[in-house]
């Protein structure tokens, strides 16, 4: 179906660095909305070159706050899709609460003028912080994004089972798709399976990974995902 963009460091001291440990510094300096604007046109590329074995691929990438302040961020994005010959359904942005709760009149409009694009928008970590369901009805989110941390324990604990099963249903009467995040094991995969939910994503398909080996395991592989082993990732790769 598709994948999201995840931003790694490659620190020339400290090696390989997970957003943790650089993400909250980062999303506050100058530089973010830059550093956004790169990953989004990095992202659109890469989702370009697959589309082409993959009809129909979809490529998440999430958004900081300070690409909402900068005033540019309709431009970037049109200018991206057009650089890479991309539909704009082909894109979906990611958009945590936080921006959510900004009620200012330019923010709205941006996110009305991205839909009315043809550009995807999901509700990131839906049901972890503070955001009101009037939210659903005021900004135009086009998926919800069910939070790990309910997906945890879904077998086993009725309270995340009871989250889960709602938000799935408040999905369907907004007429939104839902897809959970952070799926790790068959019981889980199950569970989302008997309950409609239309999408997941989680270590169950695959860990955070470079684009190449991503390739090489879902988009050259001429067998399902899950029966891709080393050998023929392999030969992807030499093909390639």
């Amino acid at each position: 179906m598709g994948a999201e963009a995840l931003l790694r460091w490659n620190h020339p001291q400290r090696g390989l660095l997970t957003p943790a440990a650089f993400l909250d510094v980062l999303s506050h300096k100058p530089s973010a909305a830059e550093v956004g604007e790169w990953i989004l046109n990095t992202a659109l590329r890469q989702a370009a070159e697959w589309r082409v074995a993959v009809p129909g691929f979809r490529m998440g990438v999430n958004l900081f706050e300070a690409q909402f302040r900068s005033g540019r961020l309709m431009s970037t994005v049109r200018r991206a899709l057009a650089e890479s010959g991309l539909p704009p359904d082909a894109l979906e942005l990611e958009i945590v609460e936080t921006i959510l709760l900004q009620t200012d009149p330019a923010t709205i409009r941006l996110l009305h003028d991205l839909r009315a694009l043809g550009v995807g928008l999901a509700f990131d970590d839906y049901g972890t912080g503070f955001a009101s369901l009037s939210l659903l009805k005021r900004y135009p989110v086009s998926r919800l994004k069910i939070d790990r941390s309910f997906l945890r324990n879904v077998n086993d604990a009725p309270q995340d089972a009871a989250i889960v099963k709602a938000v799935l249903f408040l999905g369907r009467a907004f007429g939104m798709s839902v897809i959970a995040e952070g799926v790790e094991d068959e019981r889980q995969m199950a569970f989302l399976r008997e309950n409609g939910c239309d999408e997941a994503q989680g270590y169950l398909f695959g860990r955070p990974m470079p684009a190449r080996e991503f390739a090489a395991r879902f988009i050259l592989c001429d067998t399902p995902p899950g029966d891709c082993g080393p050998e023929l990732r392999e030969r992807a790769r030499i093909g390639a």
